[in-house]
């Protein structure tokens, strides 16, 4: 598994935090930092972290929030994959 881009990775953090706005406390925001630092170091694929991150958002903030996450961090899963092959 290859480490995913800078800008992929960027553009991951601006969807979701677009999303959660002021609904997320800091340490709920440090914990998504680091799955989308462990999808930057390649231990995560951009379709497994945006997985992540919904179920940690719907698990503990809100179900409609992380199908929109979903939503928002779709086409940037898509140009990933599309740029592995």
């Amino acid at each position: 598994m290859s480490p995913v881009s800078k800008e992929r990775i960027a553009a991951l953090r601006v969807a979701i935090l677009a999303v959660l706005g002021q609904s997320a406390s800091e340490l709920f925001l440090r914990r998504i930092d680091t799955i989308l630092e462990d999808c930057s170091a390649g231990k995560l694929t951009a379709a497994q972290t945006c997985e992540k991150v919904q179920k940690l958002v719907s698990l503990f903030i809100d179900e409609g929030k992380a199908r929109e996450i979903g939503s928002r961090c779709a086409p940037i899963v898509m140009k990933e994959t599309a740029s592995e092959k």
